[in-house]
């Protein structure tokens, strides 16, 4: 009788269990399982930089076959973390009806913005952190997630200069400034140095949209009234948020984030 023997090295087999992987058919895939990854993913680059499948499935207490089932791999997980987090993101910004108070509008728009970091702090860091420039440069898919969050900022301002309350010679330029001093003051907040020295985030939330306001051309009393309507919006959608289910369980400190 002839024996065969057949010598396999790890590299070997590795590379046939990630084959196998790879073809796992996507019908397998548990949707509520997948929102659990994105989530973790989320929460795991955020707070520690980078995730591995090993480490994802340790949080999770499943094996690393549930990401290549999901997701074929860590590369495509991290674009899809992305991705919701900036279809999120969207939602929340647009929530806000357009009125015929363009700035109050625009400064609604802010308060969401600041909203949604302080809701889903991982997801931001992620969004926002060091791999978002890779991530544009991506398929089309990538840059249209990123890009139209910031289009929906330029139309509001485009809104101000055509209800004549501010002047704006280049209008992307001035959306970049906005959403510069607002992230700025966001990812503050989100470290804890507001709490830290004893400020009122709030407050100085506040000033700044009211000295951008101004800045751009707006008359100070217009501002000041715009910004008393786009506070009591927010108060209103902070209230409404922290009587939904998912709000249900915050502390009542992080819901009262407009007060």
């Amino acid at each position: 009788m002839t024996v065969l023997c057949i010598t396999l090295s790890c590299t070997d087999v590795n590379d046939g269990v990630m084959d196998i992987l790879s073809n796992v058919p996507s019908r397998s895939a548990d949707p509520h399982l997948r929102e659990r990854i994105i989530n973790t993913a989320a929460q795991l680059l955020a707070t520690e930089g980078a995730v591995s499948a090993r480490r994802l499935a340790r949080q999770l207490g499943t094996s690393t076959m549930v990401v290549y089932t999901h997701f074929g791999g860590m590369d495509e997980l991290t674009r899809q973390v992305m991705r919701r987090g900036f279809a999120h993101f969207g939602t929340e910004l647009d929530r806000g009806a357009v009125t015929d108070d363009a700035v109050a509008d625009w400064m609604t728009y802010l308060w969401s913005y600041r909203r949604f970091a302080l809701r889903e702090p991982h997801l931001y860091g992620v969004m926002f952190g060091p791999g978002l420039a890779a991530f544009r440069l991506g398929d089309p898919a990538d840059l249209e997630a990123a890009r139209s969050t910031f289009v929906s900022l330029l139309r509001r301002i485009h809104a101000c200069v055509n209800a004549a309350r501010w002047e704006v010679d280049d209008v992307t330029t001035a959306g970049e400034a906005v959403w510069s001093g607002v992230h700025g003051h966001t990812t503050l907040e989100l470290t804890g140095f507001f709490a830290s020295v004893g400020r009122d985030p709030v407050r100085s939330y506040s000033e700044i949209l009211t000295r951008m306001s101004i800045g751009l051309g707006d008359d100070a009393l217009a501002t000041a009234r715009s910004l008393s309507t786009a506070r009591r919006r927010a108060v209103r959608a902070d209230r409404a948020e922290a009587a939904s289910p998912a709000g249900v369980g915050r502390s009542a400190g992080k819901q009262a984030r407009s007060l």
